[in-house]
C-alpha cells in the first residue's frame, strides 16, 4: 500500500490528499482489525509508520492538523484493545503532537 501511496502523490502531486490517503489507510486497517481480530506485527508496524507519518505532516502546518483532528483522535480511540502495543503507539505518537498542547494553559486541548 505505501507504494501505492507514492505513486498517488507523485501522479496527483496533492499534498493534503496524499496525507488524506495516509491517514484513511491507518482508519481502514484499525477498521479491519476490529471486524476480523488481530494480523501481526507487520501489519501493526505498517500502521503505526504511516500514523507516524502523517503527524509529522500535520506538525508542519497547523491548518493540516485542525483538517485531520478529529480523524486523528478517531483513529487512536478505535484501535483501543488492539493487540501487540498498537493502541499504545499511536496514542504516545499522537500526544506528541504539538498543536495539542496549549502554552497559555499548559493544557491539552
Amino acid at each position: 500500500m505505501k507504494k501505492e501511496i507514492a505513486n498517488f502523490k507523485k501522479v496527483t502531486d496533492d499534498y493534503l490528499k496524499t496525507v488524506d490517503l495516509e491517514l484513511f489507510y491507518v482508519e481502514m486497517g484499525t477498521e479491519y482489525t476490529n471486524s476480523f481480530g488481530d494480523i501481526g506485527e507487520g501489519f501493526y508496524y505498517s500502521m503505526v509508520s504511516m500514523f507516524q507519518k502523517v503527524v509529522e505532516e500535520c506538525e508542519k502546518d497547523e491548518e493540516v492538523f485542525q483538517h485531520f483532528k478529529d480523524r486523528l483522535y478517531a483513529v487512536v480511540v478505535n484501535s483501543d484493545g488492539i493487540g501487540w502495543g498498537y493502541h499504545d503507539a499511536l496514542e504516545e505518537i499522537y500526544y506528541s503532537i504539538c498543536w495539542l498542547f496549549d502554552d497559555d494553559d499548559e493544557e491539552y486541548i
